[in-house]
């Protein structure tokens, strides 16, 4: 009887162990980040996705995270997929951004999400992680300098 209940337990255990949350949260943030033109300005700089602060005026303060972007042009149209994974739970604010190929500081951010520039945004979108339902998509436009 001893083998028995220990066989049922260890076979419970091991289907309870193996499988993948149904609704898992999501701990990342996805998109597109489409520019209004193609004069990318590469010199001592690079472009790059970054995750801000759920502060008051959060562009003003550093990036928690910043990632570099693969910007490419293709018929006519200059775009960069990124994903940022590992996130912390919380709130956050999406910007596209040139950061200083040097000492990697901020240039300047370049559009946000929710918003087609930084300029005349006072409410830019908030963006929660974790998310049950994703968080991809989270697709925005951005002047490239």
């Amino acid at each position: 009887m001893k083998i028995l209940k220990l066989s049922v337990f260890s076979y419970l255990l091991l289907i309870f162990s193996c499988g993948e949350e149904i609704n898992a949260p999501q701990d990342f943030v996805s998109g597109t980040i489409t520019f209004n033109d193609s004069n990318l300005n590469f010199n001592g700089r690079y472009y790059a996705v970054s995750i801000f602060p759920d502060v008051s005026n959060p562009f003003s303060q550093p990036p928690l995270r910043s990632d570099s972007l693969a910007v490419v042009t293709s018929g006519g149209v200059t775009s960069a997929y990124y994903r940022v994974s590992g996130l912390a739970s919380g709130n956050y604010y999406i910007g596209a951004t040139a950061i200083n190929s040097s000492n990697g500081s901020v240039i300047s951010v370049l559009g946000v999400y929710g918003c087609d520039t930084v300029i005349n945004c006072p409410t830019p979108t908030k963006v929660t992680v974790p998310n049950y339902a994703g968080t991809g998509n989270l697709n925005f436009r951005s002047k490239t300098n």
